[in-house]
């Protein structure tokens, strides 16, 4: 394939494309916010999500830049094994579906509110509250980085200014409209961006001669064999692909904050199960595009820019324009998701249970307030955006604090009667302690940090919970 240079003419189409998608989106968000009279409105769509709009929010939280884009990147680097990352989130989503059934009648806001309601420790929702906002923070970081690096990389200002250009927006528009409009605007996006994705798979997979072609460019490019998911690969390679995904589902403010949003359990139930398919079936796309970039550019020295590259030098203009606005989309649906689910636990968490403590307060003032903090956890992402520009290193640093100290308390609560507030706390702290030695070189056979953390956890919770479990009188 002939690689061309974008013409002037070339990136003012992408730009005013782009730019009008987003305009749309606010204009969505600003007529969203007619629903909004409470702070439940605003962080929990009033709990009225049909299926439909509960499963869309739910995949485009899935469906984000990190899968776009990084999966594009793993597979240009690895092959077709890296849709086994996809596939953990759309596994880790049905799994969570079998758990809701132990929640139902809770009214639930967060994760941590879970497990003061499981194990009555304040203490213990307070601690999980703080690791899950700071592991949002990171990955809402990880969001802005990447929004900067794609506009930047097909001429759209510098990483800072595309980074701020992307905030700006999703900040804005979720200050406005709240879940609501996170909702609808994510209804649209994943259309968006599925569709765009797909497009431009197609599209350059044509260009390569169809199926067939791209197989025989991939491997007059490297012995590797690119198209297998099974034959040459580590398995502790597979279960690093798919492992930390499907354990931080089971467990995300994220994922259950679109669950609580459901008008019932039933209907989160099937939300869940059709967000899975959706997940699953997307996910499969970007992949091929990354091995398609392959075949393109074989000597590619950043895998981050294969998907940009090829939507600056391959696709036409208008196709370009809509892969772009598609790969925005999905990282503001992303972005968005992260930043509703931050502010629950400010409002929820900390407002209502420290704070107010009687948990009620004026509709007015809490839905202000909780404007108010979706603006100021929303700038602080900029800020760390800026100050750590490494997109891998702040999502898996926020992964695996989160993953390690909450992931046991969690699910074991759940699944398991004899869980007790001491093993619970044991495995919190058990697993942030083998984060930190991880952090300094200490590794068991070899095993990556983050899922050993979250093993040694597990271990130490239920050992701790058998000593300490009383059977009830």
């Amino acid at each position: 394939i002939k690689q061309i240079s974008s013409t002037k003419e070339e990136y003012f189409m992408l730009t005013v494309i782009l730019i009008s998608y987003l305009v749309i989106m606010f204009g969505v968000s600003v007529w969203a916010n007619k629903f909004n009279s409470s702070a439940e409105d605003f962080l929990l769509a009033g709990r009225r999500l049909g299926v439909f709009l509960a499963a869309f929010t739910l995949a485009a939280t899935y469906f984000g830049g990190g899968y776009v884009v990084g999966l594009g990147a793993e597979a240009y680097s690895s092959g077709m094994i890296a849709w086994y990352n996809g596939l953990a989130g759309a596994v880790g989503i049905l799994a969570v579906c079998l758990v809701l059934k132990k929640m139902e009648g809770m009214q639930l806001y967060t994760v941590a509110e879970l497990l003061e309601t499981r194990y009555g420790s304040p203490l213990l929702r307070f601690l999980c509250a703080m690791l899950s906002l700071l592991a949002l923070i990171g990955i809402l970081s990880g969001q802005v980085n990447s929004a900067g690096s794609i506009l930047s990389s097909i001429g759209i200002g510098s990483p800072v200014v595309g980074g701020l250009i992307a905030a700006a927006f999703f900040i804005g528009y979720t200050v406005v409209g709240g879940l609501w409009a996170v909702t609808i605007t994510d209804f649209i996006q994943i259309i968006v961006a599925g569709a765009g994705i797909i497009a431009a798979t197609f599209f350059t997979v044509n260009k390569l001669g169809g199926w067939s072609g791209m197989v025989e460019a991939v491997n007059s490019q490297t012995s590797a064999n690119y198209f297998t998911m099974t034959q040459g690969v580590e398995p502790s390679y597979i279960l690093y692909l798919i492992l930390p995904m499907f354990i931080y589902t089971l467990i995300g403010q994220d994922v259950y904050q679109r669950l609580f949003a459901a008008k019932d359990t039933k209907t989160a139930k099937k939300a869940g199960i059709l967000a899975c398919v959706i997940v699953g079936i997307l996910t499969f796309f970007p992949v091929i595009l990354g091995i398609a970039g392959k075949a393109i550019f074989p000597e590619l020295a950043n895998p981050s820019l294969v998907v940009p590259q090829i939507i600056s030098a391959i696709l036409p203009p208008v196709l370009g324009g809509i892969t772009l606005a598609a790969v925005i989309a999905a990282i503001l649906s992303t972005a968005d998701s992260i930043l509703t689910a931050a502010t629950s636990h400010v409002i929820g968490d900390v407002y209502l249970r420290f704070i107010l403590k009687d948990g009620t307060a004026d509709d007015a003032k809490l839905l202000k307030l909780s404007r108010i903090w979706t603006l100021i956890i929303g700038l602080i992402s900029v800020f760390v955006a800026l100050m750590m520009p490494n997109i891998l290193n702040v999502l898996l640093l926020s992964y695996t604090i989160y993953t390690a100290g909450v992931f046991a308390p969690v699910v074991g609560g759940l699944l398991w009667k004899k869980a007790t507030k001491e093993g619970a706390f044991a495995g919190l702290a058990g697993g942030l302690l083998f984060v930190v030695l991880g952090m300094n070189g200490f590794s068991i056979f070899g095993i990556p940090s983050d899922i050993m953390s979250c093993l040694f956890s597990v271990i130490i919770f239920a050992v701790v919970s058998l000593f300490t479990y009383k059977p009830a009188a």
